[in-house]
């Protein structure tokens, strides 16, 4: 009897470890919308459209273009908005920072029109990129402090931390370290090689390997790791749908299964209870909200 009360208890453990979707809202918020992101306190999702780059007010329903091109966004929780511009100065790619205070609706230049070796990375603790070969960063967005960044550069990881870069390969040398992000708590890195999504600790061992999971997104609790598994036909995506993947023991959960929807691009709420993805089909934005056992 013994056995058996034990196998029912870890039975029902396992029926109870899973994710579920509890709602789909389908957001129409113009025209080419993509790359949703939760603002730091949940209040706004921020997206880039054919108008260029918006904040959504989910309460209101409002929506407000701060930029005419925006990519790498975060809005933080005084309603300051961080991001890049891509443009091209004699047909030579060039990177802008930008900062917009939507209280005031003013605009400030951070870096105006560079030539850099990798596009900046936005971080809600400094700017990082990469110039003539030096790693560099910029603290002026917001007070200074030792928080790692990684970010993909020559086929390979740098890590940035407590002042020091580190060149790291973990998963060999002939790979492409797409995608690469800290984990919230600091403790590992994820990035993508073409297809496969890796995580590694900050010492570049590899932990575990995800086969087809592209975009990944940490949770914020540095539990799960949200990703799309898409596909096309050399033109065009034909199918994407959302998944997320238990760190602990590599368990992946998928979230979404349409015939009428290309789902891409997640990202998570700051507490963790809700993922918004794109839908590339329909042109919409996809807001899921989540049960996690």
């Amino acid at each position: 009897m013994k056995k058996i009360a034990v196998f029912l208890m870890l039975f029902a453990t396992l029926l109870s470890a899973q994710v579920l979707v509890k709602e789909t809202q389908v957001l129409d918020l113009g025209t080419n919308t993509i790359l949703p992101v939760f603002s730091d306190d949940g209040q706004y999702l921020l997206f880039n459209s054919l108008k260029g780059g918006n904040y959504y007010k989910l309460s209101d329903k409002k929506t407000t273009v701060f930029a005419a091109s925006a990519y790498d966004y975060r809005m933080d929780t005084e309603g300051v908005i961080r991001y890049r511009v891509d443009s091209f100065v004699d047909k030579l790619h060039v990177n802008s920072v930008k900062v917009f205070d939507s209280k005031t609706n003013n605009t400030e230049i951070i870096i105006d029109k560079e030539r850099l070796d990798i596009v900046p990375k936005v971080t809600s603790h400094g700017i990082y990129y990469i110039e003539k070969d030096i790693l560099k960063t910029n603290n002026a967005l917001s007070k200074a402090v030792s928080k790692p960044v990684v970010f993909s550069y020559d086929r390979s990881l740098i890590l940035y931390t407590y002042g020091t870069a580190k060149t790291m390969k973990p998963a060999g040398e002939d790979k492409f370290y797409i995608w690469p992000a800290v984990s919230p708590d600091n403790k590992m890195i994820s990035f993508v090689d073409i297809n496969d999504l890796y995580v590694c600790d900050l010492n570049g061992d590899i932990l575990f390997k995800i086969d087809e999971a592209r975009a990944p997104k940490w949770s914020p609790d540095s539990k799960w790791i949200a990703f799309m598994r898409d596909s096309d036909d050399g033109h065009t995506f034909t199918s994407s749908d959302i998944y997320v993947v238990r760190v602990e023991d590599q368990e992946v959960f998928q979230l979404t299964n349409t015939e009428n929807r290309i789902e891409m691009s997640p990202s998570w709420s700051p507490d963790g209870k809700q993922i918004v993805c794109e839908d590339a089909a329909n042109d919409k934005i996809i807001l899921l909200t989540l049960e996690i056992r």
